[in-house]
């Protein structure tokens, strides 16, 4: 019998929807189709190894990255995985295909073999690990060219053949001579995610391989295996992230915001939250479409979200050109333009779902779904001929995650207090409070934060050398949530900041940019979380100090607040705003069949 030509088929493309770029992403240090090449190499059994991507241009950076490498390179369709495998066991004509994805950089080359000998010596159509056993392998099957050639007749329009390939040989048993291998106890584990599509999987690997203290792709799976029984903890760095069945839904969210020192940085924070659970808890793909602000672009960089910018194209132009070429299932819009309403009435008539945040412009009418903090201004506003879905309130606060986290109330000695006017501060709040604090003689520590669109930097350093008291300066926090739980109290600009103090616990308050900052300050007012000087212009130095000194010189008064604003802020907002959005989108698919 001629021997059989044994070819692993690498399936990889530079446009994963949660983390576009990822196989050639640093993984410890190594891009990750790098990890998997090189494992794959020590196989016994191997006779080629095939890169198999889309025929679209954002893939051709695996031209250059296949040839460096000396792997054969076969493109083909982007969307039809299966016509993409069949089009590599072709052109290298395979006759057993390993079938690898291209984000399991702990793929192993000794069981790899076994499946391959298993396939052989038992004259199956498919071979994977045994059934009903947690295996620390992910990422790795393989098959013979002839099940390819069925699944070409028989399932070539079967979205789980078309998306999975070899899922519909699990799917369909009573089809296939399926063979299995035994997993030792060395290989058994529950509960890891050792595939990259998200940030949080990276710094799992990158955290791994420190420990591991092996170069990047030579760790050995039975001694991943021991550090993870004995540092359980390491899984909760990933272990939030969603892991896509073979019949998911791919869903894609174009969330268009703007940050700048005229906006601020609440809209760009608030959209980072909800982009970060619809991409980790739900598994959607997020695009990000900015026209100003580049602060504001690079936090949406920072975090790893692909980012559209506007060019000379007037919005709505704009929007037409970026929903036509990414065909989002869901548009998020939390602007403050005058794109007009009829665009997105079209973009709804497209099937689009269109979710407004604290949107107060007549654009809200064309949404699905609103969200609003829990703010005087909506009842307000004329309703008529709305059809969507309004949610409203402090459960419906869109906070980071870091905000989840509940904490007792501060005691320190003498108090801190936290002065932080936003990522911009366009009216410069921060000097004109350094100016007030500066002049009292209590006993308490200052810690001041400086966003990241911060535009008085001058006028700052020039108080500063001048001050008579001392302040700690905290510059562009990615953890203000810890940051914050070090204060007592807090002088603040109203906005996101003034939720986020509320989720931790730290009584506050609040100088507002605008009257209807002021009005929606005035629900931490009746709810007696904060207390509000209104807008600063309107505002003498006088009511400012005495408000602070309230809240500085009682200690029961601190915590009393305190303990109300984080039994009220529990900064879950995001993660029930993101399941809401994939619920309006399944029962929006089941009703259009």
């Amino acid at each position: 019998m001629a021997k059989k030509k044994n070819v692993a088929v690498i399936q990889a493309r530079m446009g994963s929807s949660r983390l576009p770029g990822k196989v050639l992403m640093p993984v410890a240090g190594k891009p990750l189709l790098e990890h998997i090449i090189d494992r794959l190499r020590r196989s016994s059994t191997l006779d080629d190894i095939v890169i198999a991507t889309s025929d679209k241009p954002s893939d051709d950076p695996l031209v250059d990255f296949a040839q460096t490498r000396g792997v054969t390179l076969v493109r083909g369709s982007e969307d039809n995985v299966l016509l993409r495998f069949n089009k590599a066991a072709e052109e290298v004509d395979a006759d057993v295909i390993i079938r690898v994805t291209g984000d399991a950089p702990l793929v192993d080359p000794e069981v790899m073999d076994r499946l391959v000998r298993t396939l052989l010596q038992e004259g199956a159509e498919y071979c994977t690990i045994e059934a009903g056993i947690h295996s620390i392998h992910e990422g790795f099957c393989t098959f013979t060219r002839e099940a390819l050639k069925r699944l070409m007749t028989e399932a070539s329009d079967d979205p789980v053949a078309i998306e999975h390939v070899t899922a519909y040989f699990i799917a369909h048993p009573d089809k296939f001579h399926i063979a299995r291998i035994p997993v030792g106890n060395e290989h058994r584990f529950k509960g890891a995610r050792l595939s990259v599509d998200t940030p949080a999987d990276v710094q799992f690997f990158d955290e791994l391989y420190r420990l591991l203290g092996v170069p990047a792709g030579d760790a050995d799976i039975a001694d991943v295996v021991r550090l993870l029984r004995n540092n359980p903890h390491l899984l909760q760095i990933n272990q939030h992230v969603y892991q896509k069945k073979a019949t998911d839904r791919s869903h894609k969210v174009l969330i268009r915001c703007d940050g700048d020192s005229r906006t601020g940085l609440g809209h760009v924070v608030r959209c980072l939250a909800l982009a970060g659970e619809l991409r980790e808890k739900q598994g959607c793909g997020i695009i990000f479409a900015m026209a100003s602000g580049e602060p504001g672009m690079e936090m949406v960089r920072q975090a790893d979200f692909p980012l559209e910018r506007q060019g000379d194209a007037d919005e709505g132009e704009w929007m037409d050109e970026l929903i036509s070429c990414h065909h989002p299932d869901v548009l998020v819009l939390d602007i403050r333009n005058d794109l007009p309403v009829e665009k997105v009435n079209s973009w709804r008539e497209e099937g689009i779902l269109v979710v407004g945040i604290d949107d107060p412009t007549p654009r809200r009418l064309a949404a699905d779904l609103l969200f609003y903090p829990p703010i005087p201004q909506i009842s307000e506003l004329n309703w008529n001929n709305f059809k969507g879905e309004i949610y409203s309130g402090w459960e419906w606060v869109l906070l980071r995650k870091q905000f989840c986290t509940s904490c007792p109330p501060r005691d320190n000695n003498p108090p801190v207090l936290l002065l932080t006017m936003g990522g911009s501060d366009p009216e410069n709040f921060t000097v004109t409070v350094l100016r007030i604090l500066d002049e009292l003689r209590n006993d308490f520590k200052t810690i001041v934060v400086i966003g990241a669109g911060f535009v008085h930097e001058d006028d700052l350093q020039q108080f500063l050398a001048q001050a008579r008291r001392n302040y700690r300066i905290e510059r562009e926090v990615s953890d203000m949530a810890s940051l914050m739980r070090q204060a007592d109290l807090a002088i603040a600009s109203f906005g996101v900041t003034a939720y986020e103090l509320a989720a931790s616990g730290v009584p506050a308050v609040y100088l507002c940019l605008t009257p209807d900052h002021a009005r929606s300050a005035s629900k931490f007012v009746d709810g007696r979380l904060a207390f509000s000087c209104g807008v600063l212009e309107e505002c003498s130095n006088e009511s400012i100090i005495e408000t602070t000194l309230s809240l500085l010189d009682s200690r029961e008064l601190r915590h009393e607040m305190g303990r109300r604003a984080c039994a009220t802020v529990d900064g879950y907002g995001a993660m029930r705003i993101a399941t809401k959005i994939v619920e309006q989108l399944e029962r929006m698919h089941s009703s259009n069949g």
